[in-house]
């Protein structure tokens, strides 16, 4: 199949997470004269939306393609509801655009399932809304990195369609269990109910824009949670290239990193940073610092822990999140 869809050898193992889905029921998408409605939701820019109308799926595409469009969505419906993260097919190498940007079709046709069970969970529908607009947010940003229409991280969009994610306000929330060690870190119990905090490219990080988000988060994480879960929660962590203290070598106190940095408790766990540092502050998919120029003092300091033969770091810290108004 990997070379019916024009996939890389070292990609075409990634294809095994569809294993079972072998002969899918077709996704629901409309006819092509409907497709910037069905795409709508997605909040993809003008020149995406074009593109992705352009190769909407129609009988003219080749049987592998359009199993893969029916398999992505056959996986996405069956992992609703799940709380564990399910590796998806890397399509990046593909040449064929309707290869790369299958998943997103897929996602198209899932909104109505995605809302139907929000609605049912008590998410309000500005955060239904906010949280879909992640997809478009991520077909740009594969536009920016490749220079083609696709999506490089579908794995990450499904963790929306699972129901496992919600935007609200500046930060994404997603619920999760805690391991071991950051439970003991923590004075938690391991396998208890936590949700991990992400950050969206949405804008600038400030203070303000963070406690509101903080201060909401209980209205809309209760009975969210307890509609999709069973039970909530007031603990919050976040593991990010944002929270390495070697920024503050870096950055004024009063910067709205430094300031995001200071609201969490370590737990003195860390994971390697510098891939995601390449993503979010150069867009680049790869760590290439002889192919990035540094302008602002956020980029400097991301080349300079490299060039000094350090390494940048995600560390994990908590927070409690206040309680409903």
């Amino acid at each position: 199949m990997a070379r019916e869809l024009g996939l890389p050898e070292a990609a075409g193992a990634s294809l095994a997470v569809l294993a079972g889905f072998d002969t899918p029921d077709p996704a629901p998408l409309p006819v092509p004269a409907h497709a910037v409605t069905a795409l709508a939701p997605l909040a993809c820019t003008p020149e995406d939306t074009a593109e992705l109308v352009r190769w909407w799926p129609d009988e003219s595409w080749p049987a592998a393609a359009r199993w893969l469009v029916d398999a992505c969505y056959a996986r996405v419906r069956a992992d609703l509801g799940s709380l564990e993260w399910v590796q998806w097919p890397d399509l990046t190498g593909s040449p064929d655009p309707r290869v790369r940007c299958a998943p997103v079709y897929a996602f198209a046709a899932a909104v109505p399932a995605l809302l139907e069970s929000h609605t049912r969970w008590g998410v309000p529908a500005r955060v239904s809304a906010a949280t879909l607009a992640d997809v478009g947010r991520h077909v740009a940003k594969h536009r920016t990195m490749f220079d083609t229409v696709g999506l490089e991280l579908p794995l990450w969009i499904a963790l929306h369609y699972r129901g496992m994610l919600v935007e609200s306000g500046r930060l994404q929330y997603e619920p999760a269990l805690l391991g071991e060690a950051e439970a003991a870190a923590m004075g938690q119990e391991a396998g208890a109910l936590c949700v991990r905090l992400h950050i969206p490219q949405t804008g600038p990080l400030t203070p303000r824009a963070v406690q509101e988000s903080l201060s909401g988060a209980a209205d809309v994480l209760d009975p969210y949670l307890l509609g999709a879960l069973g039970r909530t929660t007031r603990v919050a962590t976040c593991s990010s290239w944002l929270l390495d203290p070697q920024l503050k070598a870096y950055l004024p106190a009063d910067s709205n990193i430094i300031a995001f940095q200071d609201r969490f408790t370590p737990t003195g766990q860390s994971g390697p940073g510098d891939s995601d540092v390449f993503r979010f502050v150069f867009t680049r998919p790869r760590v290439e610092p002889d192919a990035v120029t540094a302008t602002t003092r956020l980029e400097k300091a991301a080349l300079d822990v490299l060039a000094r033969g350090g390494h940048w770091q995600a560390p994990t810290g908590w927070l409690h999140l206040p309680a409903p108004a």
